[in-house]
Formats: C-alpha cells, structure tokens, sequence
C-alpha cells in the first residue's frame, strides 16, 4: 500500500504582492499543498524559511534588500534540504545559470500554466522510496531547440530559423534544462546528446 504524504509545504517569496497574493491562494486550493509563508524580499524568504523548515521555496530572483539569487545560496549552505524553485519573468541566462549553480533546483519562468508551476512544486516535494519519477522526457520543440544550440546558433539565430520570439526560445531552454538537471547551454547539449536525444 502506498504511503499517504503530508502536504508538501511552501513558502512563496516574490515582491509583486498581486502575484505572490494569487499564486499562494491557487497553491493552497490545492490539498497536496500547505503554504506556510510569504515573504516579499530576500530577508522575508530566509526568515519564513528559518521559521516554517518548508519543503520548497517558490523563489522571485529579482527582489529588493536581498536578491532571490544570494536567497538561494544562502538556504543552500543553511538548510540544504529545502528545495528551492526559481522564479522570474524576464531573467537573462546568466542570472538563470546564477540561481541553478547557487543552490535552486529548477528555474520557472512565471508565465507558465498553473499546472506546470503546480507539477513542479509537487515534483520537488518530498517523496516515499517508491514514489520517485523519472524526468519528464524533452518536447519535440525543445530537443529542435537544444539541437540548434548543439549547432552553435544564438537564441536570436535559433528564434528566426524557428519562426519565435527570442522569449519563447528561452522558455524552451529553461524547461529543457530543468528537465535534464542542466545549469548552462554546453551542460544541457552533453547530458542531450549522451540520452541520444539530440545529435551535433
């Protein structure tokens, strides 16, 4: 018989309080989730995450007084345990790849589907031994995409041979990386080409 898991408990910390307000309302309406705080800046999410000990912190990078970023590194040299997501609307790569080297464990752009932020909240919550899931496999969009980066194009030369915008070639890459446990474009291409799930 499988084990009944508690919720998985979560502090949401981001500055836009419209944003945090409704993402921690949708969250909670949910029975597989307990949110247990808010923060509005970096110091908040350290303090609730001192406090509350949640399983995942939904994690704004860009926040007043202390950065999502040195947020991060900072839970993950205290409270390693505690599993942190990335948040951002508009992050460049580097500050992407700064959040994934520092401690977080994936990167969400914030206008992904309620369902997908939820997935991956669930994804990085505790689980029973049997419970563990293999990574979502890549879309094809995305294995097209991380086949374009093998060849060396830019996201700029990669979004006009696609036909897309720059930002949808960066949502793509950020849901590929986190799908193969990439922090940076040659990380993501090796682990591809080594699953055989692109060529050079």
């Amino acid at each position: 018989m499988t084990p009944v898991l508690d919720p998985v408990r979560v502090v949401v910390a981001d500055d836009q309080t419209l944003f945090r307000t409704m993402l921690a309302r949708m969250l909670a309406s949910d029975p597989r989730v307990r949110v247990v705080g808010q923060a509005r800046d970096g110091r908040e999410a350290i303090e609730q995450a001192r406090a509350e000990r949640p399983n995942v912190v939904l994690m704004d990078l860009q926040m007043p007084l202390l950065n999502g970023v040195e947020a991060t590194r900072f839970l993950a040299r205290e409270a390693p345990e505690i599993k942190v997501l990335a948040l951002s609307a508009y992050a460049d790569e580097d500050t992407i790849s700064q959040a994934l080297t520092n401690g977080a464990v994936a990167f969400i752009q914030k206008d992904v589907t309620f369902e997908d932020m939820l997935e991956r909240v669930l994804e990085a919550g505790p689980k029973s031994p049997g419970q563990r899931r293999p990574r979502a496999p890549l879309t094809e969009r995305e294995g097209h995409v991380l086949g374009h980066v093998a060849a060396g194009l830019s996201n700029k030369q990669i979004a006009k041979r696609l036909g897309l915008s720059e930002k949808t070639v960066r949502n793509h890459l950020s849901r590929a990386f986190n799908k193969l446990g990439a922090t940076n474009r040659t990380e993501a291409v090796m682990t591809a080409m080594r699953r055989g799930l692109v060529t050079a």
